[in-house]
């Protein structure tokens, strides 16, 4: 039986969330519109019913989960127009992001350096010998971490909270697609153009590539495949400290 009993109280609700958000991501155990009730994911994870309820909360909030009266939580589906316009909301306010990094000067040398090493881990991934599962759960980890950095150094709160709930709602629709090391060569070499734009402070480029989301070229075009010994990602080493 799986439990959850090891984690202190103050924390099991955000464990019970995170928890399910794997699950979405990573298993065929909860599948668009299936239903979740309290009860039974208590029992599947021995805690009581309280923090199973705020955990399903959590990520109703995230807009993973809707609750149906008299039903329980149901697993949220995107369709493709709904993830289409996802990406609408998602350009639009890292438009906001990126305009008041460069406005402020916030991005700095340090900003840089740590990015890059995250982007370095992603690379490393593909490497790591990990079963799929453990690779998008961290590159999903990662990921987010790299776009919700980036949106707290602009400063606009309103801005963080509302990509908190894009971002989420974009890899619960997606995040399957990430399936080999050259998909994960590419996207690494889609991020580091942001840094490099961002550390040069050249606005226009990022608003002329604003569509960089190796995503959502691959859900408008299909499939983008790369050959990185051709292409390499210039400026970013695939090593163990990168």
């Amino acid at each position: 039986m799986t439990t959850l009993k090891k984690f202190k109280t103050t924390t099991l609700a955000n464990e019970v969330a995170s928890y399910l958000r794997r699950q979405f991501l990573l298993s065929d155990s909860y599948p668009p519109g299936t239903f979740i009730r309290e009860d039974e994911l208590a029992r599947t994870l021995n805690i009581s019913r309280a923090p199973v309820r705020e955990g399903l909360k959590i990520l109703e909030g995230r807009g993973l989960l809707r609750s149906i009266p008299q039903k329980g939580s149901v697993v949220v589906g995107f369709s493709p127009e709904e993830i289409e316009e996802l990406y609408d909301i998602r350009f639009a306010l890292e438009d906001i992001v990126f305009r008041e990094i460069i406005r402020r000067g916030s991005f700095t040398s340090n900003d840089y350096d740590y990015l890059k090493k995250l982007l370095g881990k992603l690379l490393l991934l593909g490497k790591s010998g990990d079963t799929r599962a453990e690779i998008l759960l961290e590159f999903s980890t990662i990921d987010l971490e790299f776009h919700l950095y980036l949106a707290e150094r602009s400063g606009r709160g309103i801005a963080l909270r509302m990509l908190k709930t894009v971002y989420h709602q974009i890899q619960q629709a997606i995040m399957r697609d990430v399936a080999t090391e050259q998909d994960i060569e590419h996207l690494v070499s889609e991020h580091l153009k942001i840094l490099e734009a961002l550390q040069s402070g050249d606005l226009k480029s990022l608003q002329m590539n604003r569509f960089y989301s190796y995503f959502h070229r691959r859900i408008t075009a299909g499939p983008l495949r790369t050959n990185p010994e051709k292409e390499g990602i210039p400026g970013l080493q695939r090593n163990e400290d990168a």
